[in-house]
């Protein structure tokens, strides 16, 4: 979940949508430019079936009006679907094309002032093909499902362009890392049932606090904390740290919206290095973007 928002601070919501795409890509190292589209069927020699893709069958969208006070935001992947409450167009976007919010440009203002309460949900035979699928097949899937109903919801059609960005890597720092690794997850009756979902766990939850924001993460891998930098930086952050394990932590630093003077937290380059014992290092490299060409308002239901 994602933790209270204030909407005095504009750039904040910017940097809460990685949460929520963290929880969707939990399963997958890396998204980005992994655009390759899967087969809508799958037809070997032989074969007499023909296996559909799998598809959200039912989408419900609904205009949130709010009162100009605090909200709380969060996107959670369920079993059968995915369930974003008070998500911007453009965190949607950002969740089905699995990039940050600095990879995607054009549209009109209300894809960031706009909130949706957003509910879509599989069929019985959409989950079993999904089940089918590989790890390294299922979060692509799975994106592709929201990618068709952006495109059939907010008529939303894109183009991709590639551009020069700031990069920063995230290492391990002299001294080495702080990070605790998490304990282990018990094993259930229902194991490989389950074993889809399981794959997905971890939580990662950023809320706002005088003068700063807190990370507060469980069964959270590198990948997960390096987008969520990512999105506080406006830049893209690689894990170049070589630990793949999942880790417990916190993680308290200053808002760049307030000045020094204005907060005793330290900025986000000396928490992380003094709080996890890692260390931001800034570089420059290539990056997929992608540009929004057209986007209407939905219809509710």
């Amino acid at each position: 979940m994602i933790g209270k928002r204030a909407l005095s601070n504009p750039s904040f919501s910017q940097k809460l949508w990685s949460v929520a795409l963290g929880l969707l890509t939990l399963a997958v190292p890396n998204l980005v430019g992994q655009q390759n589209a899967l087969p809508a069927s799958s037809v070997h020699p032989g074969d007499t079936a023909v296996t559909p893709q799998p598809v959200y069958d039912v989408a419900s969208i609904k205009k949130y009006v709010h009162d100009g006070g605090s909200f709380s935001s969060f996107m959670r992947i369920n079993p059968d679907g995915i369930i974003a409450t008070h998500m911007s167009v453009r965190s949607l976007i950002c969740n089905a094309y699995g990039v940050s919010f600095y990879q995607l440009s054009g549209g009109p203002a209300w894809v960031d002032s706009d909130l949706y309460d957003v509910n879509v949900k599989m069929d019985d035979s959409s989950m079993e093909a999904l089940a089918k699928l590989p790890p390294d097949q299922l979060q692509p899937m799975r994106q592709k499902m929201l990618q068709a109903v952006l495109a059939e919801r907010f008529k939303l059609e894109i183009h991709h362009e590639t551009k020069q960005f700031p990069v920063y890597a995230l290492v391990v720092a002299k001294g080495g890392s702080k990070l605790h690794p998490s304990a282990p997850v018990p094993a259930s009756p229902d194991e490989d049932k389950e074993a889809p979902a399981r794959k997905q766990q971890g939580n990662m939850m950023m809320s706002w606090e005088s003068g700063g924001f807190l990370i507060t993460a469980q069964s959270v891998g590198l990948v997960q904390l390096a987008g969520q930098l990512g999105g506080n930086l406006n830049s893209k952050v690689e894990n170049k740290t070589g630990l793949d394990g999942r880790y417990d932590f916190t993680l308290r630093f200053a808002s760049d919206d307030l000045s020094n003077s204005a907060s005793n937290l330290p900025s986000i380059f000396d928490a992380v290095q003094e709080q996890l014992g890692l260390k931001l290092e800034s570089t420059k490299g290539p990056m997929d973007v992608i540009v929004i060409d057209r986007i209407d308002r939905p219809s509710e239901n």
